[in-house]
């Protein structure tokens, strides 16, 4: 959605709340700015009318309780309102475990694109008396990281325009260029996708952030297309996946602590016997950092003894990680001296 036509629409939504008694159209198109035309030119006023009845449609599909009526029985021209009960939320009520979960969520995104996002959302719970705190913060926490495509993604995703971008994909030997009207993005299995339709192939695709190369690039004009009823974005996900060949099957050594990480010891095909230092488990897998990155949430618990490949994914990562919060306990430190 373009800049214009989302300030046209808060202004509107102002504009019906701040009177109880129904506006008419030619009320409205003085009121708000964007709707200044000469009602006397018939083509100008056609299209307010047309831009008028896009903007009442696009306010009900986000939920704005939009009412239509008259003031009084002799009024021929029906006016439009918003009812504030309608339209205000119920008062939030989190409990401590709630308000915990929030302040977790928000600590997980803040070595992310979205970590703006994340803090205004917290923001405005705090400035409605929410606690977000939820007791002590962990002084260990999850961390999320998404592609740089992402950013760029999202906001074509909203604004509904035209993205084009360099892709590699699986068994590719180089990139190709893709032209994409993006619907939506999903996360499965850890990885971020983009769902739209190809505008080359006409026909839907799903495309892997982190195979995108190069930057995103935008299009086109704002709502230049219209998103499929009832697009379910994971089904085109878990397809895409189902065409995509699975990469052959290997075995790792994973020393694991005594009594430790019953996630790993569940899947393991093979368990040596108990040893001073841990037991040594044999598990199959397939792509070797997506497995470092799943043996990484077991931390000092588990210990790749081979193949050397996942060692090294996985020691890359726990060096992610440490770095990341490193600089997190810096900048904390700064604030508090």
């Amino acid at each position: 959605m373009s800049r214009l036509r989302t300030e046209r629409l808060v202004n509107l939504v102002i504009c019906l709340l701040s009177s109880r008694r129904y506006l008419t159209a030619e009320k409205i198109a003085a009121t708000v700015p964007g709707y200044a035309h000469d009602a006397a030119d018939t083509r100008a006023h056609e299209a307010f009318q047309r831009k008028f009845e896009r903007d009442k449609a696009e306010l009900r599909r986000l939920g704005v309780p939009l009412e239509t009526g008259t003031n009084s029985v002799f009024d021929s021209e029906p006016g439009y309102r918003i009812a504030r009960r309608e339209y205000e939320l119920p008062e939030v009520r989190l409990t401590p475990d709630e308000a915990a979960v929030l302040g977790a969520a928000a600590r997980l995104w803040q070595h992310s694109k979205l970590a703006a996002d994340a803090g205004d959302g917290l923001w405005k719970l705090r400035a409605a008396g929410v606690d977000i705190r939820g007791g002590e913060e962990p002084d260990v926490a999850p961390v999320l990281t998404v592609d740089e495509a992402f950013a760029p993604v999202m906001t074509a995703v909203r604004e509904r325009r035209e993205i084009r971008f360099e892709y590699l994909g699986k068994t590719d030997d180089a990139s190709a260029k893709r032209r994409l009207q993006p619907w939506g993005l999903a996360c499965h299995r850890g990885r971020w996708y983009v769902v739209g339709l190809d505008l080359d192939r006409d026909a839907t695709r799903c495309f892997r952030l982190s195979r995108i190369t190069g930057p995103v690039r935008t299009a086109g004009k704002a709502d230049a297309y219209r998103i499929p009823e009832g697009v379910n974005l994971l089904d085109h996900v878990a397809n895409f996946h189902a065409d995509v060949p699975e990469l052959p099957a290997r075995r790792a050594t994973i020393l694991v602590a005594p009594g430790r990480a019953a996630g790993v010891r569940r899947r393991a095909e093979q368990i040596s016997a108990r040893q001073a230092d841990g037991d040594r488990l044999v598990l199959t897998f397939h792509d070797p950092r997506r497995f470092a990155a799943w043996l990484a949430g077991y931390g000092a618990d588990v210990t790749v003894l081979e193949p050397p490949e996942v060692r090294k994914e996985l020691a890359t990562l726990l060096a992610d990680i440490a770095a990341k919060y490193t600089e997190t306990a810096s900048t904390r430190h700064e604030v508090t001296a």
